[in-house]
């Protein structure tokens, strides 16, 4: 055989191969497409044990991006039950100070057995009891509810509702608890993830030391002398007779930052459940939206951050985009539901609203 009728011939299996290789992958696709439904992110309550691993991975790099870019403890905390809330069904934050748990605030309480999210503000329960939040305080680690339940003492003040799974986190600042990260499945058949809870809890107490460091107290002393002439530990010297120990005075400022119970961004308003559901598609619809701006148009994408003006480069396939969500979303374009402009922040900009430029 030639070497040249050898070559058409290698060329020709080749063709062959690739073809053959082609329509098998076109068919594994068309197979697993049939089979699964992939989940976009952001998760909505109850869907955690449905998601799949990369949804529950992107939530949790969520949460830790913007926990890390919070500047004061309640934003912080606020993003913190953000984070819970996908990972739980319902989820809430209670605040530990003067042997008291106080709750902050939550998300996914819906009604169930009369409590509602804005109510969390009002429950109180004792940091030496027999329930879930007292334990994991005591343990200063995850506690799951497990043979022992939650308690009747927090399950009376949460609805009377017999969940399924929960589980409760201390916030450590210097291993030390400030709060209890708490999540439960309510009446749901999906559960939720102790892990992934820990994890967003771990981060919050890391965040919120980084924000009661020494040198944050430098600085702010700093100043103080500047203005008056006297530090705040002579202050303090007068007022109490001697300063308190820098431990025991970091924790009582962040308990004095998070104060009363503030959380009301995000907390359940009384809207219907398919208003909830609708804010919910709207939210993917957005992130769906975003995220094909950054796989279709990386280049200017890359250049826009570099030079801060996305929103002038990627002008017209912005515009093109926000149409698109206003024509499916048409009251949901404004405000706080203006989902489309949050996620060109959180995603296009990743995080940084300057990148956007005028």
């Amino acid at each position: 055989m030639s070497a040249h009728l050898r070559e058409r011939v290698e060329a020709e299996a080749n063709r062959i191969l690739r073809a053959r290789v082609e329509r098998l992958r076109g068919a594994l696709e068309e197979m697993l497409a049939a089979t699964v439904e992939p989940l976009s992110v952001p998760l909505t309550p109850g869907e955690w044990g449905a998601a799949g691993g990369a949804a529950q991975l992107q939530v949790l790099k969520d949460a830790i991006d913007s926990i890390a870019r919070r500047e004061s403890q309640r934003e912080i905390l606020a993003s913190l039950i953000d984070a819970a809330a996908a990972i739980y069904p319902r989820a809430a934050v209670f605040i530990l100070k003067s042997g008291t748990l106080s709750g902050w605030g939550g998300l996914g309480f819906l009604g169930e057995g009369g409590i509602h999210s804005e109510q969390i503000a009002r429950v109180a329960l004792g940091v030496s009891g027999d329930h879930l939040l007292a334990r994991a305080v005591a343990a200063g680690a995850a506690a799951r509810a497990g043979v022992q339940g939650a308690g009747k003492e927090l399950l009376g003040a949460l609805g009377g509702v017999m969940p399924g799974d929960a589980c409760a986190v201390p916030v450590l600042v210097r291993g030390r608890p400030v709060a209890v990260l708490y999540g439960d499945t309510g009446s749901s058949p999906e559960g939720g993830d102790p892990l992934a809870l820990e994890i967003v809890a771990r981060i919050a107490g890391l965040a919120m030391e980084k924000l009661a460091s020494p040198q944050r107290h430098d600085r702010a002393d700093t100043t103080e002398i500047a203005r008056t002439g006297v530090t705040r530990t002579t202050q303090r010297s007068a007022a109490a007779g001697s300063p308190a120990p820098p431990e025991e005075a970091e924790l009582q400022a962040i308990l004095a930052d998070l104060g009363g119970n503030l959380r009301t961004r995000g907390a359940d308003d009384g809207m219907s459940d398919d208003d909830r559901r609708r804010q919910a598609d709207a939210r993917r619809f957005a992130n769906l939206l975003v995220s094909e701006l950054l796989l279709y148009h990386e280049p200017a994408v890359i250049q826009g951050r570099k030079h801060h003006d996305l929103s002038t480069r990627l002008h017209k396939e912005i515009e093109r985009s926000r149409q698109a969500f206003a024509n499916r979303f048409p009251t949901l374009g404004s405000g706080s539901t203006d989902f489309f402009s949050q996620e060109l922040v959180r995603l296009l900009a990743q995080g940084d609203p300057a990148l956007l430029g005028n």
